[in-house]
């Protein structure tokens, strides 16, 4: 074979095997049908900034203290100390409420590289309702009825928020996490008093007193959460509600009264307002959908 065949031979040799490896090559890296493709599916995270609202239903409770009410002579005696015509005690049941409440949510979750969640969230909103109780009472000079007073108290909700850390364990697109943190409310409790000198046949209308000071508190709970895909969760929480209320003094004497100030200085409420929540909410999560990448 003379040096002109073989060069030529084994051009067309080379060649022949380029277009075998090309036409390889191209069925290796040659898509599949949809049927058989296999794919990589991203596992759903819960990492990321959320928003969304909440409706639920809150049970409230703030308990009156037991007072007494004073009706004072207008002397003193031979010690100098004051006389009165008699006491009457009232108080010391609790104004219990059912309530609607509602309200936003908003926070971040950073799931770990397993399947622990941590997080911070922020809740804003508002608690209804009002209930409220009338205690009656008198005193006496012997076996005569001096006075004859009422003494009126109401709660009604207001709005309220919460700090708190998240800390959940997430199986797949379910969450389940405990919670808690600060929490404030601004309620709007309200007294009035009044009386009726059954002497003098005198009435008398006393102070009227609205609180309506910022409390603040904790709070702590728990919830489920699922997430319907990459974007949307819905939710189920409970949470309790511990706010210190320790500023609703009410220093009261009517004009005819001359009993001190400090004799009917009633604490109307005790230091403690709970309230104990059950909510549905919804979340938007700000994150890209998963990515479903075809295995070459």
């Amino acid at each position: 074979m003379t040096l002109t065949k073989f060069a030529l031979a084994s051009t067309v040799a080379l060649g022949t095997l380029a277009i075998a490896a090309q036409a390889n090559a191209a069925d290796i890296y040659a898509p599949t049908s949809m049927k058989d493709a296999p794919i990589i599916v991203v596992p759903p995270t819960w990492t990321g900034f959320y928003f969304g609202g909440h409706l639920g239903a809150a049970w409230s409770q703030i308990d009156t203290r037991k007072n007494t009410y004073y009706d004072g002579y207008e002397y003193y005696d031979d010690d100098d100390n004051f006389l009165y015509y008699g006491a009457s005690p009232f108080g010391g049941k609790n104004l219990n409420d059912q309530n609607a409440f509602g309200g936003g949510q908003f926070g971040y979750n950073w799931q770990t590289g397993g399947n622990f969640v941590l997080g911070i969230e922020v809740d804003v909103g508002g608690l209804g309702g009002e209930n409220e109780k009338t205690f009656f009472g008198n005193t006496f000079d012997g076996d005569f009825i001096q006075d004859v007073f009422a003494v009126r108290v109401k709660s009604e909700g207001g709005f309220y928020g919460d700090v708190t850390g998240r800390l959940g364990y997430a199986w797949g697109n379910t969450l389940l996490y405990a919670k808690g943190g600060f929490a404030w409310i601004q309620p709007e409790l309200k007294i009035q008093v009044a009386a009726y000198d059954n002497y003098s046949g005198e009435s008398f209308e006393g102070s009227r007193k609205t609180y309506d000071d910022t409390l603040t508190g904790w709070t702590v709970g728990g919830g489920l959460e699922f997430m319907l895909n990459p974007n949307w969760t819905v939710k189920v929480e409970y949470l309790h509600y511990n706010f210190e209320l320790d500023n609703n003094n009410l220093n009261w004497a009517w004009e005819k009264t001359y009993a001190p100030e400090t004799a009917n200085n009633w604490k109307l409420f005790k230091d403690d307002l709970t309230v104990d929540t059950v909510k549905l909410g919804v979340n938007y999560k700000l994150s890209q959908a998963p990515v479903y990448a075809p295995l070459k």
